[in-house]
């Protein structure tokens, strides 16, 4: 079973809405004084962290990398255009994406990386854009991955509209020839979005995964029906650790843990996450 994935930041052109600007270390700016900046071209190969403060990808934008560490600081990313190359990544912060694309970057020798990774309490919405998992020899990344190890960490995806494509390469535990579109280990709400690429879910930490529409059924791991805001879904779901239910009105398709399955303790979860935080940021400097 996959984790998530973790890496480092991006940079900004136009003048800040706030009085301070951002710290600028190795190729990296640091947003940490609670202001708010807009990119709209290109920032070359600096990369952008938001730890306290808002970063909004304008129309234009082209950012190699953008993530958000919120330290319960408030850290606020906001895409409505432009594309970042090499992902995006919310860790205790906030993301909201209405267009844009946004890919993971590709690999010969590692995992590749999700279009977007939205973990450890943090939200997301996403309305519009185009998300896609970077290209593996080794495993292919997922168009967008929610979700970290515990109950109390578990982060929030709501996807209302949008384009999801897994990379090319080995699929996670099922194997095939293509990434995940969606990975959910969180609380993830669909209620619209086209998915070209299986949709995968563990809900072994706890983490509910619902689709909502008309019509909706569920047969042989096929999830077919309409989506709320009137898109069609016809995609296969790799379901691991979870019980799928549909209601009796075909309006929702519910994916829940499997009652038995433990709780992971507290120690092991900030373990992972230490492991994975510094594994993603030496893999991002090293590109």
């Amino acid at each position: 079973m996959r984790m998530t994935r973790i890496v480092a930041l991006i940079p900004l052109l136009f003048p800040p809405l706030a009085a301070a600007s951002p710290i600028f270390v190795s190729n990296e700016w640091f947003i940490e004084d609670g202001g708010t900046y807009n990119v709209n071209s290109s920032v070359n190969n600096n990369a952008y962290e938001v730890q306290s403060g808002t970063l909004n990808i304008l129309p234009g934008a082209d950012i190699p990398f953008v993530s958000a560490y919120g330290y319960g600081n408030g850290a606020f990313i906001s895409m409505s255009g432009g594309q970042v190359e090499r992902g995006i990544l919310v860790s205790q912060g906030n993301l909201t994406v209405s267009g844009g694309q946004s890919r993971g970057w590709d690999s010969s020798s590692d995992v590749g990386g999700d279009g977007v990774n939205v973990s450890y309490q943090s939200s997301a919405q996403i309305t519009g854009g185009t998300f896609i998992g970077g290209n593996s020899s080794v495993q292919a990344g997922s168009g967008i991955v929610n979700g970290v190890a515990g109950k109390l960490f578990l982060s929030t995806l709501k996807i209302s509209g949008g384009t999801f494509i897994g990379g090319t390469g080995s699929g996670d535990y099922y194997g095939g020839s293509t990434g995940a579109s969606l990975l959910s280990m969180g609380n993830t709400t669909v209620t619209g979005g086209h998915f070209l690429s299986p949709i995968e879910i563990n809900a072994a930490y706890g983490g509910a995964t619902d689709f909502l529409g008309t019509h909706l059924t569920y047969q042989n791991n096929i999830l077919s029906g309409i989506l709320q805001n009137g898109d069609p879904i016809h995609v296969q779901i790799y379901p691991e650790n979870a019980d799928a239910t549909v209601n009796a009105s075909g309006t929702e398709v519910s994916f829940l843990p499997i009652s038995s399955i433990p709780e992971p303790t507290s120690a092991l979860i900030f373990g992972l996450l230490t492991t994975l935080v510094l594994a993603r940021r030496r893999s991002h400097r090293s590109r």
